[in-house]
């Protein structure tokens, strides 16, 4: 055990399913339905992708896990994978691709560390951020990652440390069939590639991505409250949006995503305590993480 590890802690990501797809053209076949590139992402990594509609609306988010060369599985909410499933079948067509159901997996998140164990089966590193940490597909969590030293966690304070980077997770982030990649600025995470070619709903989100038509996006802020999702946001009495994932932080505060438009979030970063920003009543704050610094001008057609 090394002293990286000492500190780590771990939980169970309840309520997701998990679908594997492989055979000779399983490349081919995400390649031309989904928005991550999965042609470059190496044996044992991970990242995010989305189906959508040909208008451009995600469907569904997950992560994709390659676990070997033409082996792929995608992890998306429990909710949401029937109709994923179904959807993946039907674009399937007659391609040399299997897809099934994995109800056998087990998704844990392991964070709070530096650096894990050499040649670790069945870990995978979260791209999107470092603090994110690893997830471990398997049932066995308790026993082996126990045995580096981790201990058992609460998943809401990974929450947090999700939101807090403005990082979206599932139909709450991204309602499904209203929802824009680049709204959720999920093309900053490499969840959507612009040069790999066609895919369902390519042409609205690179034309969103190359004319600079985004009008709105998902940010943190910080209220000293826990809000339910939902709750109203308001600034200098001017509803401007409602919260979606929202994870308590330390004492009796918490930290929500929220939809709002670009010109509502220029005006509050810029902002030196005169506006009244309120979540459901109580006083809220702007958290922009780095990433999202400086934010993005506003669209010609935003007024």
């Amino acid at each position: 055990m090394n002293n990286s590890e000492i500190n780590s802690v771990f939980a169970h990501m309840p309520d997701f399913g998990f679908i594997a797809i492989g055979g000779s053209e399983a490349i081919d076949f995400l390649q031309s339905i989904i928005t991550a590139n999965v042609e470059t992402l190496a044996d044992g990594a991970m990242r995010q992708g989305a189906l959508l509609t040909p208008q451009g609306r995600i469907l569904t988010d997950f992560m994709i896990y390659r676990i070997a060369a033409n082996e792929f599985i995608l992890q998306c909410e429990a909710d949401r994978s029937d109709d994923l499933y179904t959807r993946l079948r039907r674009y399937r067509l007659r391609r040399p691709v299997t897809i099934e159901k994995r109800n056998d997996l087990v998704c844990h998140i392991w964070w709070h560390l530096d650096m894990v164990p050499a040649s670790m089966p069945n870990l995978f590193a979260d791209p999107r951020d470092s603090a994110l940490g690893y997830r471990y597909l398997g049932a066995d969590a308790n026993t082996l990652l126990g045995t580096h030293g981790a201990k058992p966690g609460n998943i809401d304070d990974w929450h947090a440390i999700r939101i807090a980077k403005a990082i979206p997770q599932g139909a709450l982030d991204l309602t499904p069939e209203r929802a824009l990649m680049l709204e959720a600025g999920l093309d900053h995470l490499n969840a959507v590639d612009f040069e790999k070619g066609c895919y369902i709903g390519q042409e609205v989100t690179a034309r969103t991505h190359y004319r600079g038509l985004v009008k709105r996006r998902l940010a943190p802020f910080v209220i000293d409250a826990i809000p339910q999702p939902s709750a109203d946001i308001v600034l200098d009495e001017s509803l401007i949006g409602t919260c979606k994932s929202v994870a308590p932080t330390s004492g009796d505060g918490a930290i929500a995503l929220a939809l709002v438009k670009l010109s509502d979030l220029h005006a509050i970063h810029k902002s030196v305590n005169n506006l009244s920003l309120t979540i459901d009543g109580h006083a809220a704050q702007l958290a922009l993480p780095d990433w999202m610094l400086p934010l993005p001008a506003l669209a010609k057609t935003d007024s």
